[in-house]
């Protein structure tokens, strides 16, 4: 007489449910793993203008400049950087990503409330030495976005955000120098932030303009010259310092770079 096995059906559903928590556990891991997207590269690189402008606002609102209404706008570029970090860690990418992530999140807490607080003098030279580590760490990860993202053109789209980043940070220099804040590097720190624009300007106008459009190197070029004024106030070793002159110049920069931008985002996405 045959034998039937009844354990077989069982055997064969066991191993259809291990399958199933299988590629459920391998589902959940993909979407965990996602690749960057256009969007966490354009947040990343934002977040890298806005700390070195709030930076500047903070100066601003200690000389008691009013021109822009700097206190207003340090709370709100607050309130957006917070935004992006948030955007960023609910996006759930590679865990190299993920870390480098919170570690800008680290970074950002650490002098938040101090940005936020009633601007005082002997706070300015710490708070610049973390805004630099922040600003300089967000490009390097703006970058690692771009990368994975695999998107042609991300990696200019962090260059132009560059610019605008380093034009605030000539920017918070010269509020910090204006404030009577003791900087023996001032100057060298000036002709860094020049270097770095103009490398910077030069790799994007050398690029290809099915990356970097004919239009997009027109406003380049007139967001330049703005910045080479501003570099030249700057640089002047006269001891007179007209802040509201050189907020409103600041402001225009960033205001041109965050048009090309747009328009860039367009252009490779």
């Amino acid at each position: 007489m045959t034998q039937i096995n009844f354990n077989r059906p069982k055997i064969r559903i066991k191993q259809g449910f291990i399958m199933l928590m299988g590629m459920s556990f391998f589902l959940l891991n993909f979407q965990a793993s996602a690749s960057a997207s256009a969007q966490d590269v354009h947040e990343m690189a934002d977040i890298c203008m806005y700390s070195q402008r709030i930076l500047k606002d903070y100066a601003l609102v200690g000389m008691d400049v009013h021109y822009h209404d700097p206190a207003a706008d340090l709370k709100k570029n607050a309130k957006i950087i917070n935004q992006y970090i948030s955007n960023l860690k609910n996006h759930h990418l590679k865990k190299k990503l993920d870390d480098e992530i919170r570690e800008i999140e680290v970074l950002w807490k650490e002098m938040e409330p101090m940005l936020l607080a009633k601007p005082d003098k002997k706070n300015m030279t710490e708070l610049h030495k973390k805004v630099e580590k922040l600003s300089h760490r967000c490009e390097e990860i703006a970058d690692d976005l771009a990368k994975d993202s695999q998107i042609k053109g991300e990696h200019d789209v962090v260059l132009i955000a560059q610019l605008g980043m380093e034009s605030q940070r000539l920017a918070a220099l010269y509020m910090m120098k204006a404030w009577g804040i003791e900087d023996d590097n001032y100057y060298e720190e000036v002709e860094e932030v020049f270097t770095e624009y103009e490398k910077i300007y030069h790799e994007l106008m050398a690029e290809d303009e099915k990356l970097v459009s004919a239009e997009i190197k027109n406003k380049l070029k007139k967001t330049e010259k703005h910045f080479m004024m501003f570099k030249f106030m700057a640089s002047s070793k006269s001891g007179r310092f007209v802040p509201t002159l050189a907020e409103k110049t600041a402001s225009k920069i960033f205001h041109e770079i965050r048009d090309i931008l747009k328009l860039e985002k367009e252009l490779v996405e």
